[in-house]
């Protein structure tokens, strides 16, 4: 036999069984992905471990029996229908299967992003309820039950600011200023304190030594001092939340009309009793696993509020 001939066969025998070898390795790539999880990064961040579907184990081990069948076929073994038959039944049979699987998974990474972007935008807006009750309570002296009461003092209430515009003097007030301030002639043997800078300052156009100074105390809506501020608005990006706050929008669960729930209650600490409060949504998707998720501030029996997710 010339060389010829040798390469003859060797190209005669790549053509007729390439086909057979590829679905072969297919059909191991895919059995060793259906053992393996996939990991899959969320619009939140996260990494979700997916376990493929059993279907998709059936496919890979349909691909591989009709590679084997497709040999056997070509070698002889098997009559030429029969195995037309079934390799068109298991080429099909494993494309409908691998398909539906790939179905699966898409469908389980759609259902956790969404159950990932709600329950960082019910974070966020227990985040919100937990700020207006504190402003509440710096104001009332207690907690709410009541979400018309704290809607209406986040939209029309006030909180107590402190204004602090430039430097204590690094001085002793002079005998004028001690005459000006207290009318009397005590012993000048401290520095300046915050009390007589400021008595000197408004007395001064707001200017000591040439210099602005300001320290007052003013009052301030709540929707400024808080929910406007750049601070508060900073921790609300910082936590993933992008649904805009409102106030009105505190008494539901993100993504439904669920209502959110604040309970107020009290506790004796020592010989104080201390107002406790507890606030809870629960998240509107039904997850496989878990069922409805219930996310908590605070507790009724305690005065903390610690949040239930950081566990």
């Amino acid at each position: 036999m010339s060389a010829l001939d040798i390469v003859d066969d060797i190209f005669y025998y790549i053509k007729r069984y390439i086909f057979p070898a590829l679905f072969l390795v297919l059909g191991v790539f895919a059995l060793f992905a259906a053992v393996t999880p996939q990991e899959i990064e969320l619009n939140n961040g996260q990494v979700l471990q997916v376990e493929q579907n059993k279907l998709f184990l059936a496919g890979s081990l349909v691909l591989i029996i009709g590679s084997v069948i497709w040999v056997l076929y070509l070698v002889g073994v098997i009559n030429s229908m029969v195995g037309y038959v079934v390799m068109t039944l298991l080429a099909i049979g494993s494309a409908v299967v691998i398909y539906y699987d790939y179905v699966v998974v898409r469908e389980q990474v759609r259902f956790e992003n969404m159950y990932a972007e709600r329950a960082t935008e019910i974070k966020t807006r227990i985040m919100d309820i937990k700020a207006a009750q504190l402003a509440y309570k710096e104001s009332k002296g207690t907690f709410t039950d009541s979400f018309d009461d704290l809607i209406k003092f986040v939209k029309n209430g006030e909180v107590m600011d402190f204004i602090k515009n430039g430097s204590l003097p690094d001085r002793r007030i002079t005998p004028e200023e001690r005459d000006l301030i207290y009318g009397d002639d005590r012993p000048i043997d401290k520095l300046m304190t915050e009390e007589e800078a400021t008595f000197l300052a408004r007395k001064n156009g707001g200017k000591i030594d040439g210099k602005d100074f300001q320290r007052d105390t003013i009052f301030v809506s709540v929707m400024e001092s808080i929910f406007n501020s750049d601070r508060y608005q900073t921790a609300r990006e910082k936590l993933g939340g992008q649904i805009p706050f409102h106030p009105d929008s505190m008494r539901y669960v993100p993504y439904s009309q669920n209502p959110a729930e604040i309970d107020t209650g009290s506790v004796m600490k020592g010989d104080l009793r201390v107002a406790t409060l507890r606030i809870l949504m629960t998240h509107p998707m039904q997850h496989p696993i878990d069922g409805y998720v219930d996310y908590t501030v605070g507790a009724l029996d305690d005065n903390h509020l610690r949040e239930s997710w950081d566990k």
